[in-house]
Protein backbone atom coordinates (compact mmCIF):
# COMPACT_ATOMS: atom_id res chain seq x y z
CA UNK A 1 0.00 0.00 0.00
CA UNK A 2 1.21 3.40 -0.97
CA UNK A 3 2.35 5.80 1.87
CA UNK A 4 0.32 8.36 0.13
CA UNK A 5 -3.27 6.16 -0.20
CA UNK A 6 -2.49 5.26 3.67
CA UNK A 7 -2.24 8.83 4.74
CA UNK A 8 -5.46 9.85 2.28
CA UNK A 9 -7.43 6.89 4.20
CA UNK A 10 -6.69 8.62 7.36
CA UNK A 11 -7.10 12.13 6.20
CA UNK A 12 -3.62 13.19 8.13
CA UNK A 13 -3.27 16.37 6.41
CA UNK A 14 -1.02 19.77 6.97
CA UNK A 15 1.73 18.09 8.46
CA UNK A 16 4.62 20.46 8.80
CA UNK A 17 8.04 19.70 7.70
CA UNK A 18 9.58 22.25 9.86
CA UNK A 19 7.94 21.02 13.12
CA UNK A 20 9.83 17.30 13.32
CA UNK A 21 11.54 16.42 10.17
CA UNK A 22 10.47 14.68 6.71
CA UNK A 23 12.11 11.44 7.48
CA UNK A 24 11.07 11.47 10.98
CA UNK A 25 7.44 12.69 10.30
CA UNK A 26 7.11 9.71 7.41
CA UNK A 27 8.16 7.15 9.13
CA UNK A 28 6.43 7.35 12.46
CA UNK A 29 3.01 7.85 10.71
CA UNK A 30 3.99 5.19 8.72
CA UNK A 31 4.90 3.10 11.60
CA UNK A 32 1.92 4.07 13.39
CA UNK A 33 -0.43 3.78 10.90
CA UNK A 34 0.33 0.09 9.68
CA UNK A 35 1.19 -1.54 13.77
CA UNK A 36 -1.71 0.15 15.40
CA UNK A 37 -4.75 1.59 12.68
CA UNK A 38 -5.03 -0.75 9.69
CA UNK A 39 -7.82 -2.33 11.64
CA UNK A 40 -9.37 1.04 11.85
CA UNK A 41 -8.52 1.42 8.09
CA UNK A 42 -10.59 -1.84 7.47
CA UNK A 43 -13.31 -0.74 9.18
CA UNK A 44 -13.94 2.83 6.98
CA UNK A 45 -13.86 5.17 10.10
CA UNK A 46 -16.58 7.81 9.61
CA UNK A 47 -17.62 9.43 12.48
CA UNK A 48 -19.20 12.93 13.71
CA UNK A 49 -18.51 15.55 16.45
CA UNK A 50 -20.52 13.93 18.56
CA UNK A 51 -20.50 10.76 17.78
CA UNK A 52 -18.03 7.34 17.99
CA UNK A 53 -16.39 6.16 14.77
CA UNK A 54 -17.87 2.49 13.74
CA UNK A 55 -17.04 -0.25 15.85
CA UNK A 56 -17.65 -4.24 14.51
CA UNK A 57 -18.72 -6.20 17.04
CA UNK A 58 -18.92 -9.47 15.39
CA UNK A 59 -16.93 -11.44 14.11
CA UNK A 60 -18.83 -14.79 12.35
CA UNK A 61 -18.21 -16.68 8.85
CA UNK A 62 -22.29 -15.55 8.40
CA UNK A 63 -25.08 -13.24 8.04
CA UNK A 64 -25.42 -11.16 10.72
CA UNK A 65 -28.54 -9.13 11.13
CA UNK A 66 -31.61 -7.88 13.50
CA UNK A 67 -30.03 -6.40 16.36
CA UNK A 68 -31.57 -5.10 19.23
CA UNK A 69 -30.33 -3.85 22.46
CA UNK A 70 -31.36 -2.35 26.18
CA UNK A 71 -29.30 -0.78 28.48
CA UNK A 72 -29.72 -0.58 32.37
CA UNK A 73 -27.00 2.55 33.34
CA UNK A 74 -23.62 1.47 31.51
CA UNK A 75 -24.60 -2.03 31.04
CA UNK A 76 -25.66 -2.43 27.16
CA UNK A 77 -27.69 -5.60 26.08
CA UNK A 78 -27.47 -6.65 22.50
CA UNK A 79 -29.34 -9.61 20.33
CA UNK A 80 -28.67 -10.42 17.02
CA UNK A 81 -29.51 -12.91 14.67
CA UNK A 82 -26.41 -15.27 13.17
CA UNK A 83 -26.85 -16.95 9.58
CA UNK A 84 -24.48 -19.62 8.55
CA UNK A 85 -23.29 -22.75 7.62
CA UNK A 86 -22.03 -25.94 9.46
CA UNK A 87 -21.34 -29.26 7.37
CA UNK A 88 -23.61 -27.95 4.57
CA UNK A 89 -26.15 -27.48 7.20
CA UNK A 90 -27.93 -23.98 7.27
CA UNK A 91 -28.29 -22.57 10.79
CA UNK A 92 -30.67 -19.65 11.73
CA UNK A 93 -29.34 -18.64 15.58
CA UNK A 94 -29.61 -15.93 18.54
CA UNK A 95 -26.98 -14.91 19.95
CA UNK A 96 -26.25 -12.14 22.85
CA UNK A 97 -23.15 -9.82 23.95
CA UNK A 98 -22.84 -7.36 26.60
CA UNK A 99 -20.70 -4.49 27.17
CA UNK A 100 -20.60 -2.96 31.12
CA UNK A 101 -19.22 -0.14 30.35
CA UNK A 102 -21.01 1.89 28.54
CA UNK A 103 -19.89 0.43 25.00
CA UNK A 104 -16.47 0.86 25.16
CA UNK A 105 -15.84 -3.04 25.59
CA UNK A 106 -17.56 -6.18 24.50
CA UNK A 107 -18.29 -9.55 26.16
CA UNK A 108 -17.93 -12.67 23.91
CA UNK A 109 -20.88 -13.63 22.01
CA UNK A 110 -23.25 -16.05 23.56
CA UNK A 111 -25.26 -18.41 21.59
CA UNK A 112 -29.10 -18.03 23.54
CA UNK A 113 -30.65 -20.78 21.35
CA UNK A 114 -30.18 -24.62 20.60
CA UNK A 115 -27.65 -24.86 17.51
CA UNK A 116 -30.52 -26.49 15.22
CA UNK A 117 -32.12 -26.93 11.73
CA UNK A 118 -34.96 -24.82 13.65
CA UNK A 119 -34.40 -21.60 12.63
CA UNK A 120 -34.52 -18.81 14.90
CA UNK A 121 -34.97 -15.18 14.49
CA UNK A 122 -36.58 -11.98 15.26
CA UNK A 123 -34.90 -11.74 19.02
CA UNK A 124 -35.96 -8.64 20.92
CA UNK A 125 -34.68 -7.58 24.27
CA UNK A 126 -35.90 -5.83 27.59
CA UNK A 127 -33.91 -5.00 30.69
CA UNK A 128 -34.94 -3.70 34.09
CA UNK A 129 -32.00 -3.78 36.60
CA UNK A 130 -30.28 -7.15 36.63
CA UNK A 131 -33.31 -9.06 34.88
CA UNK A 132 -32.79 -9.79 30.96
CA UNK A 133 -35.50 -10.78 29.18
CA UNK A 134 -35.58 -11.84 25.43
CA UNK A 135 -37.65 -13.38 23.02
CA UNK A 136 -37.41 -14.56 19.18
CA UNK A 137 -39.39 -16.56 16.92
CA UNK A 138 -38.99 -20.31 15.98
CA UNK A 139 -39.74 -21.90 12.77
CA UNK A 140 -38.98 -25.59 11.54
CA UNK A 141 -41.10 -27.97 9.24
CA UNK A 142 -44.24 -27.39 9.81
CA UNK A 143 -43.49 -26.05 13.37
CA UNK A 144 -44.09 -22.08 14.48
CA UNK A 145 -43.02 -20.90 18.49
CA UNK A 146 -42.55 -17.91 20.00
CA UNK A 147 -39.74 -18.63 22.56
CA UNK A 148 -38.94 -16.89 25.75
CA UNK A 149 -35.39 -16.53 27.87
CA UNK A 150 -34.26 -14.70 30.30
CA UNK A 151 -31.47 -14.00 32.80
CA UNK A 152 -31.40 -12.36 36.14
CA UNK A 153 -27.61 -11.52 36.78
CA UNK A 154 -27.59 -8.94 34.29
CA UNK A 155 -26.32 -11.51 31.07
CA UNK A 156 -23.71 -13.54 33.33
CA UNK A 157 -25.43 -16.69 33.23
CA UNK A 158 -29.19 -17.49 31.37
CA UNK A 159 -32.02 -19.69 32.25
CA UNK A 160 -33.60 -22.70 30.36
CA UNK A 161 -35.80 -21.99 27.09
CA UNK A 162 -39.33 -21.24 27.67
CA UNK A 163 -41.91 -21.89 24.69
CA UNK A 164 -44.31 -19.32 25.14
CA UNK A 165 -46.84 -20.24 22.07
CA UNK A 166 -46.23 -23.23 19.55
CA UNK A 167 -48.44 -23.97 16.55
CA UNK A 168 -48.76 -25.86 13.43
CA UNK A 169 -50.47 -24.05 11.16
CA UNK A 170 -48.21 -21.32 8.97
CA UNK A 171 -48.12 -17.52 10.33
CA UNK A 172 -45.89 -14.20 10.79
CA UNK A 173 -44.84 -14.95 13.85
CA UNK A 174 -43.72 -11.34 14.78
CA UNK A 175 -43.29 -10.39 18.35
CA UNK A 176 -42.52 -7.61 20.54
CA UNK A 177 -41.92 -7.42 24.57
CA UNK A 178 -41.64 -4.44 27.00
CA UNK A 179 -40.68 -4.34 30.69
CA UNK A 180 -40.85 -2.67 34.03
CA UNK A 181 -39.97 -4.03 37.28
CA UNK A 182 -41.02 -7.38 37.53
CA UNK A 183 -43.86 -7.44 34.58
CA UNK A 184 -42.89 -8.42 31.66
CA UNK A 185 -45.26 -7.88 28.69
CA UNK A 186 -45.18 -9.79 25.10
CA UNK A 187 -47.44 -9.38 22.14
CA UNK A 188 -46.98 -11.41 18.95
CA UNK A 189 -49.35 -11.74 15.71
CA UNK A 190 -51.22 -14.65 15.62
CA UNK A 191 -51.58 -17.08 12.07
CA UNK A 192 -55.14 -15.62 11.53
CA UNK A 193 -54.02 -11.75 11.72
CA UNK A 194 -54.98 -11.14 14.65
CA UNK A 195 -52.40 -9.61 17.39
CA UNK A 196 -52.63 -11.67 21.01
CA UNK A 197 -51.53 -10.20 24.36
CA UNK A 198 -49.82 -12.20 27.14
CA UNK A 199 -48.13 -10.83 30.43
CA UNK A 200 -46.11 -12.53 33.40
CA UNK A 201 -46.30 -10.47 37.02
CA UNK A 202 -43.47 -12.21 38.26
CA UNK A 203 -40.72 -11.84 36.12
CA UNK A 204 -41.12 -14.12 33.44
CA UNK A 205 -41.30 -17.43 36.00
CA UNK A 206 -45.40 -17.80 34.74
CA UNK A 207 -47.35 -15.97 32.09
CA UNK A 208 -51.11 -14.92 31.38
CA UNK A 209 -53.48 -16.84 28.67
CA UNK A 210 -53.65 -15.01 25.59
CA UNK A 211 -55.64 -11.61 25.12
CA UNK A 212 -56.43 -10.85 21.32
CA UNK A 213 -55.87 -7.48 21.37
CA UNK A 214 -57.43 -6.76 17.79
CA UNK A 215 -56.32 -7.01 13.96
CA UNK A 216 -52.60 -7.34 13.32
CA UNK A 217 -50.98 -8.48 10.52
CA UNK A 218 -47.40 -7.82 10.99
CA UNK A 219 -44.29 -5.84 13.36
CA UNK A 220 -46.31 -5.55 16.26
CA UNK A 221 -44.76 -3.07 18.99
CA UNK A 222 -45.67 -2.80 22.71
CA UNK A 223 -44.71 -0.03 25.20
CA UNK A 224 -45.32 0.93 28.65
CA UNK A 225 -46.00 4.26 29.72
CA UNK A 226 -43.30 5.00 33.34
CA UNK A 227 -45.03 6.44 35.33
CA UNK A 228 -48.21 4.48 35.08
CA UNK A 229 -47.58 0.80 34.55
CA UNK A 230 -50.93 0.00 33.99
CA UNK A 231 -51.40 1.62 30.79
CA UNK A 232 -50.00 0.07 27.94
CA UNK A 233 -49.72 0.89 23.59
CA UNK A 234 -49.06 -1.21 21.22
CA UNK A 235 -48.92 -0.52 17.14
CA UNK A 236 -49.30 -3.37 14.34
CA UNK A 237 -49.34 -2.83 10.75
CA UNK A 238 -52.42 -4.28 8.90
CA UNK A 239 -53.55 -5.43 5.82
CA UNK A 240 -56.36 -4.19 4.33
CA UNK A 241 -56.45 -2.00 0.92
CA UNK A 242 -52.80 -1.37 2.01
CA UNK A 243 -50.87 -1.95 5.11
CA UNK A 244 -51.86 0.86 7.18
CA UNK A 245 -50.46 1.63 10.87
CA UNK A 246 -53.14 0.90 13.51
CA UNK A 247 -52.70 2.41 17.64
CA UNK A 248 -54.38 0.18 20.24
CA UNK A 249 -54.50 1.20 24.23
CA UNK A 250 -55.06 -0.12 27.42
CA UNK A 251 -55.31 1.33 30.94
CA UNK A 252 -55.60 -1.99 32.64
CA UNK A 253 -52.36 -3.85 32.39
CA UNK A 254 -53.76 -5.52 29.21
CA UNK A 255 -56.91 -7.16 30.52
CA UNK A 256 -59.29 -5.43 27.82
CA UNK A 257 -57.87 -3.06 25.05
CA UNK A 258 -59.70 -0.21 23.03
CA UNK A 259 -60.89 0.42 19.30
CA UNK A 260 -57.88 0.78 16.92
CA UNK A 261 -56.96 4.03 15.54
CA UNK A 262 -55.44 4.52 12.31
CA UNK A 263 -52.16 6.14 12.96
CA UNK A 264 -51.10 6.14 9.56
CA UNK A 265 -52.40 7.86 6.00
CA UNK A 266 -55.19 5.68 4.95
CA UNK A 267 -55.33 5.73 1.52
CA UNK A 268 -54.15 2.98 -1.13
CA UNK A 269 -50.22 3.98 -0.60
CA UNK A 270 -48.47 1.17 2.17
CA UNK A 271 -47.31 2.54 5.24
CA UNK A 272 -44.80 0.06 6.83
CA UNK A 273 -42.11 -0.62 8.92
CA UNK A 274 -43.15 1.52 12.05
CA UNK A 275 -41.55 1.91 15.25
CA UNK A 276 -42.66 3.63 18.27
CA UNK A 277 -41.75 4.34 21.64
CA UNK A 278 -43.36 6.69 25.07
CA UNK A 279 -41.98 9.43 26.59
CA UNK A 280 -41.58 10.21 30.76
CA UNK A 281 -45.13 12.74 30.11
CA UNK A 282 -47.15 10.31 28.29
CA UNK A 283 -46.56 11.15 25.19
CA UNK A 284 -46.39 8.47 22.00
CA UNK A 285 -44.46 8.39 19.39
CA UNK A 286 -44.86 6.26 15.75
CA UNK A 287 -42.58 6.61 12.48
CA UNK A 288 -42.88 4.62 9.82
CA UNK A 289 -41.88 4.89 5.81
CA UNK A 290 -44.30 5.67 2.97
CA UNK A 291 -43.61 6.07 -0.70
CA UNK A 292 -46.80 7.91 -1.50
CA UNK A 293 -44.55 11.22 -2.22
CA UNK A 294 -41.77 8.63 -4.09
CA UNK A 295 -40.79 8.68 -7.38
CA UNK A 296 -39.21 4.71 -6.73
CA UNK A 297 -41.15 1.60 -6.37
CA UNK A 298 -40.39 0.66 -2.55
CA UNK A 299 -38.75 3.37 -0.83
CA UNK A 300 -39.94 6.44 0.24
CA UNK A 301 -40.15 8.93 3.26
CA UNK A 302 -39.63 8.47 7.12
CA UNK A 303 -43.11 9.88 8.38
CA UNK A 304 -43.95 10.79 12.36
CA UNK A 305 -46.68 11.49 14.23
CA UNK A 306 -47.16 12.05 18.11
CA UNK A 307 -50.04 12.08 20.56
CA UNK A 308 -49.96 14.46 23.72
CA UNK A 309 -52.39 12.52 25.50
CA UNK A 310 -51.19 9.07 25.56
CA UNK A 311 -52.82 8.58 22.33
CA UNK A 312 -56.20 9.95 22.89
CA UNK A 313 -55.54 12.82 20.26
CA UNK A 314 -53.40 12.65 17.82
CA UNK A 315 -51.30 15.61 16.28
CA UNK A 316 -50.74 16.21 12.26
CA UNK A 317 -49.16 13.74 10.62
CA UNK A 318 -45.36 15.48 9.68
CA UNK A 319 -42.89 14.09 6.94
CA UNK A 320 -39.14 13.63 8.14
CA UNK A 321 -37.11 13.20 5.33
CA UNK A 322 -37.83 14.77 1.47
CA UNK A 323 -34.81 12.21 -0.55
CA UNK A 324 -37.47 9.51 -1.31
CA UNK A 325 -34.90 7.10 -0.23
CA UNK A 326 -35.99 6.19 2.84
CA UNK A 327 -36.52 2.45 3.96
CA UNK A 328 -36.27 1.04 7.67
CA UNK A 329 -36.17 3.44 10.75
CA UNK A 330 -36.24 3.35 14.64
CA UNK A 331 -37.41 5.90 17.20
CA UNK A 332 -36.52 6.21 20.92
CA UNK A 333 -37.52 8.87 23.55
CA UNK A 334 -35.42 10.32 26.47
CA UNK A 335 -35.73 13.10 28.34
CA UNK A 336 -37.06 15.70 25.85
CA UNK A 337 -35.31 14.53 23.46
CA UNK A 338 -36.41 12.14 20.64
CA UNK A 339 -33.89 10.07 18.50
CA UNK A 340 -34.81 8.58 14.86
CA UNK A 341 -32.52 6.65 13.18
CA UNK A 342 -32.97 5.31 9.45
CA UNK A 343 -31.62 3.42 6.68
CA UNK A 344 -31.15 5.93 3.43
CA UNK A 345 -30.48 4.49 -0.50
CA UNK A 346 -29.68 7.90 -1.85
CA UNK A 347 -25.69 7.69 -2.34
CA UNK A 348 -26.16 4.89 -4.86
CA UNK A 349 -29.43 3.47 -5.29
CA UNK A 350 -30.77 -0.37 -4.79
CA UNK A 351 -26.90 -0.71 -4.02
CA UNK A 352 -25.72 1.38 -1.20
CA UNK A 353 -27.91 1.90 2.18
CA UNK A 354 -25.80 4.08 4.69
CA UNK A 355 -27.36 5.23 8.11
CA UNK A 356 -29.04 8.47 8.63
CA UNK A 357 -29.81 10.56 12.02
CA UNK A 358 -31.90 13.37 13.24
CA UNK A 359 -32.37 14.57 16.70
CA UNK A 360 -35.69 16.55 18.22
CA UNK A 361 -35.02 18.28 21.54
CA UNK A 362 -38.67 19.44 22.26
CA UNK A 363 -40.35 15.86 21.70
CA UNK A 364 -40.97 16.22 18.12
CA UNK A 365 -42.38 19.35 17.52
CA UNK A 366 -39.03 20.44 15.71
CA UNK A 367 -36.22 18.62 14.27
CA UNK A 368 -32.40 19.48 13.94
CA UNK A 369 -30.74 18.62 10.46
CA UNK A 370 -30.42 15.27 9.38
CA UNK A 371 -26.94 13.66 9.74
CA UNK A 372 -25.48 10.91 7.75
CA UNK A 373 -23.87 8.33 10.13
CA UNK A 374 -21.97 5.96 8.40
CA UNK A 375 -19.74 5.91 4.92
CA UNK A 376 -19.37 2.17 3.15
CA UNK A 377 -19.33 0.12 0.05
CA UNK A 378 -22.76 -2.16 0.46
CA UNK A 379 -25.76 -2.12 2.84
CA UNK A 380 -25.61 -0.47 6.16
CA UNK A 381 -29.26 -1.69 7.22
CA UNK A 382 -31.42 -2.16 9.94
CA UNK A 383 -30.40 0.72 12.41
CA UNK A 384 -31.51 0.41 16.34
CA UNK A 385 -31.34 2.85 19.06
CA UNK A 386 -30.93 1.91 22.76
CA UNK A 387 -29.75 4.47 25.39
CA UNK A 388 -28.93 4.94 28.99
CA UNK A 389 -28.99 8.80 29.56
CA UNK A 390 -25.63 9.66 28.90
CA UNK A 391 -25.17 7.19 25.56
CA UNK A 392 -27.13 6.34 22.66
CA UNK A 393 -26.18 3.92 20.98
CA UNK A 394 -26.46 2.48 17.33
CA UNK A 395 -26.32 -0.62 15.94
CA UNK A 396 -26.82 -2.00 12.96
CA UNK A 397 -25.89 -4.85 10.30
CA UNK A 398 -23.33 -3.87 7.97
CA UNK A 399 -21.79 -5.20 4.74
CA UNK A 400 -18.62 -3.41 3.96
CA UNK A 401 -16.65 -6.30 5.04
CA UNK A 402 -17.75 -8.65 2.05
CA UNK A 403 -17.95 -7.17 -1.05
CA UNK A 404 -18.66 -9.64 -3.05
CA UNK A 405 -21.88 -11.42 -1.13
CA UNK A 406 -22.72 -8.43 1.06
CA UNK A 407 -22.84 -10.53 3.93
CA UNK A 408 -23.39 -8.43 6.82
CA UNK A 409 -22.19 -7.94 10.47
CA UNK A 410 -23.17 -5.96 13.20
CA UNK A 411 -21.32 -2.33 13.67
CA UNK A 412 -22.10 -0.14 16.50
CA UNK A 413 -21.52 3.67 17.78
CA UNK A 414 -22.49 6.30 20.43
CA UNK A 415 -23.57 9.40 20.55
CA UNK A 416 -22.30 11.47 24.02
CA UNK A 417 -25.57 13.04 24.58
CA UNK A 418 -23.92 15.62 27.10
CA UNK A 419 -21.37 16.98 24.20
CA UNK A 420 -22.89 20.52 23.71
CA UNK A 421 -22.56 19.44 19.95
CA UNK A 422 -25.95 19.69 18.09
CA UNK A 423 -25.61 18.78 14.41
CA UNK A 424 -27.81 22.31 13.97
CA UNK A 425 -23.82 23.94 14.57
CA UNK A 426 -22.88 21.94 11.54
CA UNK A 427 -20.85 24.13 9.40
CA UNK A 428 -22.32 24.41 6.22
CA UNK A 429 -20.73 24.04 2.85
CA UNK A 430 -21.08 27.70 2.13
CA UNK A 431 -19.05 28.76 5.46
CA UNK A 432 -15.77 30.84 5.67
CA UNK A 433 -15.02 29.02 8.71
CA UNK A 434 -11.64 26.72 8.58
CA UNK A 435 -9.16 25.44 11.17
CA UNK A 436 -5.55 24.55 9.84
CA UNK A 437 -4.37 21.62 12.28
CA UNK A 438 -0.09 20.86 12.88
CA UNK A 439 1.73 19.22 12.86
CA UNK A 440 -0.62 15.76 11.92
CA UNK A 441 0.94 13.45 13.22
CA UNK A 442 1.61 15.03 16.67
CA UNK A 443 3.54 14.23 19.29
CA UNK A 444 2.59 16.94 22.13
CA UNK A 445 1.41 20.18 20.97
CA UNK A 446 -1.03 20.98 18.47
CA UNK A 447 -1.11 24.68 16.77
CA UNK A 448 -4.25 25.96 15.49
CA UNK A 449 -5.19 28.85 12.81
CA UNK A 450 -8.73 29.59 12.80
CA UNK A 451 -9.93 31.83 10.31
CA UNK A 452 -13.57 33.13 9.52
CA UNK A 453 -16.61 31.84 11.85
CA UNK A 454 -18.41 33.70 14.41
CA UNK A 455 -17.06 33.41 17.94
CA UNK A 456 -19.27 32.97 20.80
CA UNK A 457 -19.86 34.64 24.18
CA UNK A 458 -18.60 33.31 27.78
CA UNK A 459 -20.96 33.16 30.42
CA UNK A 460 -20.93 36.94 31.45
CA UNK A 461 -21.37 37.73 27.68
CA UNK A 462 -18.42 39.73 27.16
CA UNK A 463 -15.57 38.08 25.15
CA UNK A 464 -15.46 35.92 22.21
CA UNK A 465 -14.62 32.34 22.95
CA UNK A 466 -14.14 29.09 21.09
CA UNK A 467 -14.30 25.73 22.49
CA UNK A 468 -11.80 23.20 21.33
CA UNK A 469 -12.31 19.36 22.55
CA UNK A 470 -10.34 16.21 21.84
CA UNK A 471 -12.09 12.93 21.79
CA UNK A 472 -10.90 9.25 21.70
CA UNK A 473 -12.06 6.69 19.19
CA UNK A 474 -14.95 5.65 21.33
CA UNK A 475 -16.13 9.06 21.49
CA UNK A 476 -14.42 10.07 25.29
CA UNK A 477 -13.59 13.41 25.76
CA UNK A 478 -10.01 13.81 27.18
CA UNK A 479 -9.10 17.40 26.88
CA UNK A 480 -11.36 20.68 26.72
CA UNK A 481 -9.72 23.90 25.59
CA UNK A 482 -11.46 27.65 25.80
CA UNK A 483 -9.58 29.88 23.94
CA UNK A 484 -11.13 33.78 24.70
CA UNK A 485 -9.30 35.63 21.90
CA UNK A 486 -8.63 35.38 18.12
CA UNK A 487 -4.90 35.04 17.68
CA UNK A 488 -2.81 33.70 14.59
CA UNK A 489 -1.30 31.06 16.01
CA UNK A 490 -3.20 28.31 18.98
CA UNK A 491 -1.27 26.19 20.61
CA UNK A 492 -3.20 23.06 22.82
CA UNK A 493 -1.25 20.99 25.25
CA UNK A 494 -1.99 17.30 24.25
CA UNK A 495 1.17 15.63 25.68
CA UNK A 496 -1.19 13.34 28.27
CA UNK A 497 -3.32 11.65 26.06
CA UNK A 498 -1.40 7.96 24.84
CA UNK A 499 -0.40 7.65 21.10
CA UNK A 500 -3.62 6.73 19.42
CA UNK A 501 -6.29 8.20 17.05
CA UNK A 502 -8.38 11.47 18.03
CA UNK A 503 -10.50 13.14 17.16
CA UNK A 504 -9.98 17.40 17.29
CA UNK A 505 -13.73 19.57 17.63
CA UNK A 506 -13.13 23.19 16.90
CA UNK A 507 -16.72 25.14 18.06
CA UNK A 508 -17.68 28.33 17.64
CA UNK A 509 -20.92 29.67 18.26
CA UNK A 510 -22.76 28.88 15.33
CA UNK A 511 -20.56 26.21 13.52
CA UNK A 512 -18.24 23.37 14.43
CA UNK A 513 -15.76 21.40 12.37
CA UNK A 514 -14.07 18.07 13.43
CA UNK A 515 -10.40 16.87 12.44
CA UNK A 516 -8.93 13.80 12.42
CA UNK A 517 -5.62 13.42 14.27
CA UNK A 518 -2.93 10.56 14.95
CA UNK A 519 -0.62 11.06 18.30
CA UNK A 520 2.92 9.24 17.71
CA UNK A 521 5.94 9.20 19.91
Amino acid sequence: MKLKTVLDILEVNSIIIEEIGMKKSIYLSLFYILTFCFPLINSNIYAQSDWSVDVRLTYFWGDSDGPRAACNGDTVHLVWREHYWINSNLHEEVFYKRSTDAGVTWSDSVRLTTEDTISSASPKVAVWENNVHVIWNERGNCYYALCYRKSTDGGETWGLVDTLRKHLEGGWGASWLAVSSINVYVVFIREDSRMIFMKSTDNGSNWSSQIEVGSGSANPRIDVFTLNDSCLVTCASYFSSAVEVLFYKSTDAGVTWSDSQCVSHYDSISSQRHAVDTDDSGGVHVVWYDYKYSPYPWTGDIFYRSSRDSGTTWELIDSLTVAHRAFYSDILAQGNNLHLVWMDDRHDFDHNFEIYYRMSTDLGQTWAPEVRLTNAPNWSSSPSLACDGRYLHLFWSDAREDTINTIGEIYYKRKDLLVPISEEHESSHSSQFSVEVWPNPFTADIYLRITGGRYGKDNAGQKSIVNVKLYDISGKEVISHIIKERTKGISVDTKDPPCGVYFLCIETESESIMKKVVKVK
